[in-house]
């Protein structure tokens, strides 16, 4: 009996002083937000982002909100120029802004992830006869990607997905389905 708890004895103090190892090991390589160098972050970090993407070249700023969800607000320039290829609709261009949640299957936000969003856009275009048009543009779809981190704090998210664009601006329109395709830089604060 007395072995027996000599031994588990010996086994709490192993176990122990492994823990508090670990722990000064976790202190020493961590800085005071609990990142750990060399390793990526345990969880969701504020973002400055460029968004890349097919219609859009925008500057955005992420929040997380949960453990595994952020959400993000962008705004930047919007362009169709490629629907008149497919004969899809009308090349316009312009400014304005989205929203963008962001579900990772990580807490750490690398990996996979999925990203719905929606932009409104004040768009301008021009006819064949030169005569320019404003109006409205709004696109909308989902993103399913792979987040990358490049180094500890610069990730890079690379995905595909499918959007609608609807764009009104006089006689020039459109209101089509098309692939999407997200490309996103971002730097961790």
């Amino acid at each position: 009996m007395a072995m027996k708890m000599w031994v588990v004895l010996v086994v709490v103090a192993c176990v122990g002083a492994g823990s508090s190892a670990a722990e000064r090991r976790h202190n020493e390589m961590s800085d005071e937000g609990g990142r750990i160098y060399g390793k990526p972050q345990a969880h969701l970090a504020p973002q400055l982002q460029a968004d890349l993407g097919l219609t859009v070249v925008a500057i955005g700023y992420e929040h997380p909100i949960a453990d595994h969800l952020a959400i993000q607000i962008e705004a930047g320039i919007f362009g169709t120029y490629f629907l008149p290829w497919f004969d899809l609709g009308d090349d316009v261009k312009g400014i304005g802004g989205g929203v963008r949640p962001t579900w990772f299957a990580r807490e750490s936000g690398r990996g996979f992830y999925v990203a719905p969003y929606v932009r409104v856009e004040g768009v301008r275009g021009e006819t064949a006869d030169g005569e320019s048009h404003d109006g409205l543009a709004i696109a909308g779809g989902v993103f399913a990607g792979w987040a990358f981190g490049l180094t500890e704090r610069l990730d890079l998210r690379v995905g595909g997905g499918a959007q609608y664009i609807y764009v009104d601006a006089g006689p020039l329109s459109a209101s089509t389905p098309f692939v999407a395709i997200d490309l996103v830089v971002g730097y961790r604060l």
